[in-house]
């Protein structure tokens, strides 16, 4: 039984350790307009995602802009609101990808897109907290595609770059227990 408790906790304790550690290297959010690419893509879970993935569309940064793991119950036109710049634009250069209901869906759902598309380049925009995550399982499908990361703020980080509340903790160690999955998964692989 002591053995299984001296287990436990250093298991724990590297757990933390790989925490803090996944914190340091997240991404700072994106402060400059990266080169444009063929396409850009958000994986859905906030509305800063999707407003900061359109301007890009709008300003130029690519061809079309997919925006993955839309509720099915979301309508285009209630989509359409959010859009900053000409309706015609919209109307024919945004995907709205309703399929996907995890990030491994988000990366289904872009690489049929990108298939279908024939792109070679493209822009990921998610959370600060989830690019880790969404690279992995995009790049493990796209592997002869550029993915240029676009990490969009949280509101998880403080100016300090560390979670400041218990729940924000709780939820980026959540995303943390995750990534380690999909990195243990993909070297089975």
């Amino acid at each position: 039984m002591r053995r299984i408790l001296f287990a436990f906790i250093f298991l724990a304790l590297v757990w933390g350790a790989g925490l803090l550690a996944f914190i340091s290297d997240l991404p700072a959010p994106a402060s400059e307009r990266p080169a444009p690419a063929d396409g850009v893509v958000v994986f859905t879970g906030g509305l800063d995602r999707v407003s900061s993935a359109m301007s890009l569309l709008n300003d130029g940064a690519g061809k079309r802009l997919l925006i993955s793991g839309v509720n099915p119950s979301v309508s285009r036109p209630d989509v359409a609101e959010m859009w900053p710049g000409d309706p015609a634009v919209f109307d024919c250069c945004v995907d709205l990808g309703v399929e996907a209901r995890t990030t491994q869906g988000n990366a289904d759902e872009l690489d049929a897109w990108t298939r279908m598309h024939g792109y070679q380049s493209l822009i990921l925009v998610t959370s600060e907290f989830h690019m880790p995550r969404a690279l992995l399982e995009t790049r493990e499908r796209l592997p002869d595609v550029i993915v240029t990361p676009y990490p969009v703020a949280s509101g998880l980080l403080g100016p300090d770059g560390k979670p400041q509340r218990f729940s924000d903790w709780r939820r980026i160690g959540g995303e943390y227990t995750k990534y380690l999955a999909v990195r243990a998964k993909s070297m089975l692989t």
